[in-house]
């Protein structure tokens, strides 16, 4: 009788199931991942934009909320407004007599902010030579992305105003890999200009 020892080891057929099951789990762990990352990603640009819009809405509050400071009673302007809000500059610009001389010509009297072709831009000079400081990229002021882009300065009165509600919109640099469009995200705030001491 010859004793046939069965030999230690894994078949092929084995090793074949096995090597399956390996490649199906590893496929689906990687489906995960790539899914993980994309959200990840969305998260992490959607923060962004909130970012952008937010920093970019405080600049701009905290100057109009300087506007009409008149120490001398001079019954100076406060804002002038863009005639023409709804072409492709949008502006408003604030004036306040912060150093109280009783005009507003020095630096930072006289700060004109203006959204145009994607950006927010300041200049705080009345020298109109002086060019422009970028404060945020990537502001379209197009909620919707129907390619309209919506008012960024919106006063209560065109001849007298006593609020301005400022519209911001951001936009992410890139397509979010999700969704296969931009992000997008509004906020706005009503600031009350000063009207005296």
């Amino acid at each position: 009788m010859s004793d046939r020892r069965r030999e230690a080891g894994f078949s092929m057929v084995e090793m074949a199931v096995s090597l399956a099951l390996f490649c199906l789990a590893m496929g689906g762990i990687s489906g995960l991942l790539i899914q993980n990352s994309q959200v990840n990603r969305t998260e992490q640009m959607l923060a962004e934009v909130q970012g952008n819009a937010r920093n970019t809405l405080s600049m701009i509050v905290q100057v109009l909320r300087s506007t009409g400071w008149d120490p001398m009673n001079t019954g100076m302007m406060t804002v002038v407004l863009d005639p023409l809000p709804n072409d492709s500059v949008n502006y408003i610009e604030v004036l306040a007599d912060l150093n109280e001389d009783g005009d507003t010509e020095d630096p930072n009297e006289r700060i004109l902010i203006r959204h145009i072709n994607n950006q927010v831009e300041w200049r705080t000079s009345s020298d109109v030579s002086q060019p422009y400081e970028i404060l945020a990229d990537n502001i379209t002021n197009d909620s919707d992305g129907d390619g309209v882009v919506e008012t960024m300065f919106v006063p209560d009165s065109l001849t007298d105003p006593t609020r301005v509600t400022v519209r911001i919109t951001a936009r992410s640099p890139t397509i979010d890999p999700r969704r296969g469009d931009y992000l997008r995200y509004t906020i706005s705030s009503e600031v009350s200009l000063r009207r005296n001491l």
